[in-house]
């Protein structure tokens, strides 16, 4: 992909809800989800699925074209939630009551797919040792929880308007993993965010609150702490939030 093509997505992200103006409150989401929920990660981070939901709203269609051998920065794309510096006011899930399990998922190729396939294609040997058609064995944490809340302190009629566009929670829902069933956005009265009775809501650098310890066990780690979470450049010396896949 040339470099013109990339600073076209760059430059309409750049350009998303330029100049509009945020009211900020804070606020409760909960999202009622058909169980189970897989997971890849201890948590779902409330920015990072807002950060997906505005990159989509603001490419449209580019949105699925997008180059999968080049990275878009997303640091200039603007979301709906309050920042204190770098850090957005968004907590991670919470799961009401949560059972933990281990699901194990396979993929293997089927003849049934062939019948889009060209000519050519058909007269082909499939690998499924490599490529598109690669067979798999997935072991991934499971979740069954019908609830998940998060907190942030955002625009409540952007979040909803976002989260309209949001079916599913979580990975490998392809599967029916996470399907959302109900979404209800109140107003609280703080912003929980960050912390709520005493415990750490989300990664919390050091050099954003350096405050002594609040909380015996509190809870330190080398985390990412903005979107996207997978750009380890960002790591740094965090607070933590309970981890309800070990705790």
């Amino acid at each position: 992909m040339e470099i013109d093509e990339i600073e076209y997505f760059q430059e309409k992200l750049r350009k998303y809800k330029e100049g509009y103006t945020y009211n900020y409150e804070p606020l409760r989401i909960e999202i009622k989800i058909k169980p189970p929920l897989y997971m890849a990660n201890p948590w779902i981070h409330f920015d990072s699925l807002i950060a997906s939901l505005c990159m989509r709203d603001a490419l449209g269609e580019d949105f699925y074209v997008l180059p999968s051998d080049k990275t878009i920065n997303i640091n200039n794309l603007r979301l709906p939630i309050q920042q204190t510096g770098e850090l957005y006011h968004a907590s991670v899930s919470i799961f009401q009551q949560p059972e933990l399990h281990k699901t194990t998922i396979f993929k293997r190729f089927s003849d049934m797919q062939t019948y889009h396939f060209s000519k050519k294609q058909q007269q082909s040997r499939i690998r499924t040792n490599s490529g598109y058609f690669k067979d798999f064995m997935l072991s991934l944490p499971t979740i069954v929880s019908d609830t998940v809340y998060f907190y942030c302190c955002a625009d409540k009629k952007e979040i909803q308007r976002l989260l309209s566009n949001l079916t599913h929670l979580g990975k490998k829902t392809s599967v029916g993993g996470g399907r959302i069933r109900e979404i209800n956005i109140t107003s609280t009265a703080e912003d929980y965010s960050m912390y709520k009775d005493g415990e750490v809501m989300r990664p919390i650098p050091t050099k954003v609150d350096p405050r002594p310890v609040i909380q015996e066990g509190m809870r330190w780690s080398q985390s990412t702490y903005k979107p996207p979470y997978w750009d380890k450049s960002q790591t740094t010396l965090c607070r933590m939030p309970k981890n309800q896949l070990v705790e």
